[in-house]
């Protein structure tokens, strides 16, 4: 074989006639490698280098350590020395790779040095300047709507949290469900002496439940058949259902069986959708705080190791520190409170757990009081402190339910991961 080179491409002799077609270096003797490495410009040489070993990482199929990201750590730290911009492609790398560590503190040293490059996370812990600070007087506080109000006022107006019983809601409906199945049973198999009682049983049940739940939609069709009848006014004002008011036992209202149907709404909803939304909410509310963490479904005990694992950035003793995280917890069930009638996905339970696991920490470590514990009521001062994260969650979500509905999206989609995730509050 012969070979020509010119300006455009390399002539080479293939089976005994001539061709100008484009030939691998590696044919020419040259190394295809170090032609297209030196064909990129310093920029994209170190965003391909950063994304293979982020790349190589992912790849393994075993946990992610601190050491196993140090190559990347070093490689970054020389691009912001260097002034050179990293390519979000390569930062979304890099950031999936860190959260296959599931440590914190790596978390947090990989997450100053994105934020310290040229072209890096310019999003991160942005909102941390927006939230509230529950002052620990009766001051007041500028509020969301642009009045000012003491902390007092401000608490007085602010809506409740959401109530969480799913352990009775879930024990009712499997209580009610294990009576209707005895009652099926006893006719399925025959049972004459019990059946009696079980069809009475059957009859009751279900009679209850459609008039406390359907009262509504039962008057409006007895009305509506009741105007079509040729009869007097009286007669028809005689025959109309009476107002649920009346009814005794508070029937018509759900009040009596609503226990049960949230139960049973909790053992038959699946909701892909939903769940979400709750775990787009969290992650954002993270990244926007500055909180190290990626979790989706955040936990009393995940934020209390958080909290106790970065002491140094003040979050147990200062009243922004601890509200940041009871934020974070409450994020989920803002999302699902403002869609929802009933919590399904998230549970406002966490909040006060975490405060609990706190104390726990305190009293085992012999640490001094926490802050919210030296007030005169110290119970009073747990709840303020959780109505206003939910408050301040709920503010921050819709504030940008925009991007929250977006990463709601593509989490919906299946294949996202934690970076694409990010892509959408960074806007890449």
């Amino acid at each position: 074989m012969t070979s020509s080179s010119s300006s455009d491409a390399t002539d080479v002799m293939i089976n005994g006639e001539a061709s100008s077609r484009i030939i691998p270096a590696a044919m020419t003797g040259r190394s295809q490698l170090a032609a297209a490495f030196t064909a990129l410009d310093e920029s994209d040489q170190y965003d391909a280098v950063l994304t293979g070993l982020c790349a190589k990482i992912l790849d393994n199929d075993q946990a992610a350590t601190a050491a196993s990201l140090e190559d990347s750590a070093a490689l970054l730290t020389e691009m912001n020395q260097r002034n050179i911009p990293a390519s979000p492609r390569s930062l979304m790398s890099l950031i999936d790779a860190t959260v296959k560590t599931q440590d914190t503190t790596t978390m947090t040293d990989i997450l100053r040095l994105a934020r310290q490059n040229k072209a890096g996370l310019n999003q991160y812990g942005i909102l941390q300047s927006d939230i509230v600070d529950m002052p620990a007087g009766n001051q007041q506080v500028a509020c969301a709507d642009g009045s000012r109000k003491t902390r007092a006022e401000r608490l007085e107006s602010l809506p409740d949290v959401p109530v969480d019983d799913r352990g009775t809601e879930i024990a009712s409906a499997m209580a009610t469900l294990g009576v209707v199945g005895i009652c099926f049973l006893a006719n399925l198999f025959g049972m004459d002496d019990i059946t009696p009682v079980t069809n009475l049983l059957w009859f009751t049940i279900t009679t209850v439940g459609v008039v406390d739940n359907f009262y509504d939609v039962l008057q409006f069709g007895s009305n509506a058949a009741i105007s079509s009848l040729n009869t007097t006014d009286t007669n028809k004002e005689n025959l109309k259902l009476p107002q649920k008011e009346s009814l005794p036992f508070g029937l018509g209202t759900g009040e009596l069986t609503g226990t049960v149907t949230r139960g049973l709404t909790r053992l038959c909803s699946t909701d892909t959708e939903r769940e979400c939304q709750v775990e787009a909410a969290a992650l954002y509310t993270a990244y926007v705080l500055g909180l190290p963490c990626f979790a989706f479904r955040p936990n009393s005990l995940e934020a209390a190791n958080l909290m106790v694992q970065h002491e140094e950035q003040n979050l147990l003793s200062t009243t922004s520190g601890i509200l940041k995280v009871l934020i974070w917890l409450m994020a989920p069930v803002a999302m699902e409170s403002m869609k929802h009638p009933q919590l399904i996905c998230s549970d406002p339970r966490e909040a006060s757990g975490l405060l609990q696991r706190l104390q726990d920490y305190a009293g085992k470590n012999n640490l001094d009081s926490l802050w919210w514990m030296l007030e005169e009521s110290p119970e009073q001062e747990t709840q303020d402190l959780l109505k206003w994260a939910y408050h301040e969650a709920d503010v921050l979500i819709r504030n940008n339910l925009k991007d929250v509905t977006e990463m709601s999206q593509r989490l919906t989609g299946g294949a996202a991961t934690i970076g694409d995730c990010v892509a959408v509050v960074e806007r890449w």
